[in-house]
């Protein structure tokens, strides 16, 4: 998800597995990134690292208004990247005693969701809890009334939305996308912890991780400079700017900003056992079968020729990212553009770059 959290049913169909072309040349990585803006992006952000070697470039436009090109720094909303933050944040209540992944719902939220006895924290976080999808409720009003891109939402609305549907399935027996299970673990985090959720997401990890260029924005719909501006595309007229929207839509599920330099160290970290103990790493990489692909809690594991790649991925209305890195942090992709499109188009386009990336 990204800012006006978009990060629909659409992810689990852009994740699928790939079968990319063979991988370029990193001397050929301007190049390599053009799919992307043929897809539809002004703009795409790839910092590529194999070992000691880590390549950032940018290619394209940041500002189609100004003409300003593209570039590594710029900051972007990272959309459903955030939910691996909030995991992190839930996986640490964990091994502090403070939450159990096999609590249910009801313990935790009381009265929040009607069945929420039968759904567990873990199927929250790993996506097999079987609560529908709030954005698919929400998201045709963002192409219907303009006033709602300023509209600020309270976690509960969101929640609201579905809770009076009956769950997809039985808990626990499948796997669907949902983003309303990472606005309940964030309203359980803030319930446990008696402080907002950005609140803990920044002391817990951004603030150790010294991740200067990473927020948890609350109350703004600005980026900081130097940032990227974000576009909805593929809708037959010009890209339109929709950089600037309140981000309380995503939340728990997509609402923070960062930098492609920023989020690698993030990854990088928590894989290599800066932010959790051996055992919570351990349950986070516990994946169930999410058709073709294994997902964790909270991250996505897929599958490329040089081993596994674990990250997430994000796409909110005006930008799409991916950010993948191996078990042992020698090698990571992650690339961001300043695109939303209903048909899914950049994002999919820079996803195929990912194992080829990847595996150079």
């Amino acid at each position: 998800m990204n800012h006006i959290l978009v990060v629909t049913s659409l992810l689990a169909t852009l994740l699928a597995p790939v079968h990319p072309a063979p991988a370029p040349a990193h001397e050929d990585l301007r190049a390599a990134l053009r799919p992307v803006l043929d897809a539809g992006a002004p703009g795409v952000i790839a910092l590529v690292r194999h070992g000691r070697r880590v390549d950032e470039v940018a290619v394209g436009t940041a500002d189609l208004g100004t003409g300003r090109p593209m570039s590594p720094d710029d900051h972007v909303r990272v959309g459903s990247v955030t939910k691996t933050f909030v995991a992190v944040v839930a996986l640490q209540l964990v091994a502090e005693h403070r939450l159990r992944l096999d609590a249910p719902v009801s313990t935790v939220l009381p009265g929040v969701l009607p069945y929420g006895a039968a759904v567990t924290v873990r199927q929250l976080l790993d996506h097999t809890s079987g609560v529908p999808d709030y954005f698919d409720r929400i998201l045709p009003l963002y192409t219907t009334d303009p006033g709602t891109w300023l509209r600020r939402w309270q976690p509960s609305e969101l929640v609201a939305s579905i809770a009076g549907e009956p769950p997809l399935f039985p808990p626990g027996s499948q796997w669907h996308y949902s983003n309303t299970d990472y606005i309940l673990m964030g309203m359980a985090i803030e319930r446990i912890t008696g402080r907002s959720l950005a609140a803990e997401v920044r002391q817990r990890v951004i603030t150790p991780l010294r991740l200067r260029d990473t927020t948890f924005p609350t109350g703004t719909v600005d980026l900081p400079p130097p940032a990227a501006q974000g576009y909805l595309t593929g809708t037959g007229g010009a890209p339109l700017d929709v950089t600037e929207f309140d981000p309380s839509v995503a939340w728990a599920a997509g609402a923070m900003i960062s930098t492609v330099a920023d989020l690698a160290t993030f990854y990088r970290e928590l894989l290599t056992g800066a932010l959790l103990p051996d055992r919570q790493l351990a349950q986070l990489l516990t994946t169930v079968d999410a058709g073709g692909f294994g997902y964790g809690l909270g991250i996505f594991i897929l599958t490329t020729p040089c081993g596994p790649a674990i990250g997430h991925n994000g796409a909110i209305f005006g930008f799409g990212v991916d950010a993948f890195t191996s078990p042992d942090g020698s090698r990571q992709v992650v690339l961001a553009d300043n695109a939303f499109s209903f048909t899914g188009a950049p994002l999919l386009a820079q996803e195929q770059l990912i194992a080829g990336l990847f595996c150079t």
